[in-house]
């Protein structure tokens, strides 16, 4: 148990390199996984609040419609926050999006990795690692 622990708090320490990039920079635009179905992810400035994203997922099946989940993509004192709505649009679960800092993973911390034209989002400390999403570039239609 020790060794997991200790392993998840190295990787969180990895992945919260500083960057110079904001999270919003980092997520901004259409994104795509092609694996089983396909999974998109459309991260867009919220029209009622310039300085927050609205982020939509759909998963697509190989029938039935497709599964959506909203999130938001916040800034505060803080740093960022990233949230995940219900159907009305309130937030069901935020997490702060690590960004080098250090301290506790109690609760889950967003982990935000962009290499080029991929971008990689879990949440790390908030029971077993949650992928939100992994995938690369895509055009906004």
């Amino acid at each position: 148990m020790r060794l997991a622990v200790a392993s998840v708090m190295f990787v969180a320490a990895c992945a919260t390199t500083p960057s110079n990039t904001s999270p919003a920079d980092q997520l901004r635009g259409c994104w795509i996984n092609r694996d089983v179905g396909a999974t998109t992810m459309r991260w867009l400035p919220d029209r009622t609040r310039p300085d927050v994203l609205a982020g939509a997922r759909l998963q697509y099946r190989q029938t039935g419609t497709p599964i959506s989940t909203r999130y938001t993509l916040e800034p505060s004192d803080e740093g960022h926050s990233l949230c995940e709505l219900d159907a009305e649009g309130a937030a069901t679960k935020c997490w702060r999006v690590a960004r080098g800092q250090g301290g506790t993973l109690e609760g889950g911390r967003v982990f935000i990795d962009r290499h080029n034209e991929r971008v990689r989002i879990s949440v790390v400390g908030d029971g077993p690692e949650r992928v939100i999403f992994a995938g690369n570039r895509d055009g906004c239609d």
